[in-house]
């Protein structure tokens, strides 16, 4: 906020804070009194003529602790902030490790094939796994696509490969 509207801000949530603390009092004596007049009511021939403050007093004290919280907001939000940013920073470290594992295996994959028979990484325009001998792509017989060894349909027609040995073109 510019300046300004900050002073004024302030100066609102001063009024609030002043309000909604008389209200609050003033609910809390008319509580008493209410109180204090039914206690002390009971035998008495006048009967309680005061009782009636209970039903005046509850609602100032709800609306004047209204009133407080109000202006206590952007306090409380920063202490729950505060608060979480140290959980969430103690969390990221304890990840971190797994996290930079995953990132690097997912970098991995990306530069090299994966042998479907032994697993082993191959380089990604090998047409044959190093470690096994086996074929790690295979062309479709109706569209020509280069498909993946373990494929058992195309890509691009959708034809069903045959368990016929991956022709590699």
């Amino acid at each position: 906020m510019d300046d300004e509207k900050e002073k004024k801000h302030k100066r609102t949530k001063l009024k609030m804070r002043i309000a909604g603390s008389v209200l609050l009092v003033a609910g809390l004596i008319c509580a008493v009194i209410g109180f204090v007049d039914i206690a002390g009511g009971f035998g008495d021939p006048d009967g309680m003529p005061m009782f009636w403050l209970i039903m005046i007093g509850f609602p100032m004290i709800a609306f004047g602790t209204s009133l407080i919280f109000m202006t206590l907001q952007r306090s409380m939000q920063r202490f729950i902030k505060n608060e979480g940013v140290p959980v969430f920073n103690e969390a990221s470290k304890e990840i971190t490790p797994g996290l930079s594992s995953m990132a690097k295996a997912v970098g991995l994959a990306q530069d090299k094939l994966v042998c479907p028979s032994c697993g082993t990484a191959n380089d990604v325009n090998a047409k044959f796994c190093k470690n096994c001998g086996v074929a790690l792509s295979r062309v479709c017989p109706q569209c020509g696509e280069k498909l993946d060894a373990d494929s058992a349909f195309c890509d691009n027609c959708g034809r069903k490969l045959d368990d016929d040995p991956p022709r590699t073109d």
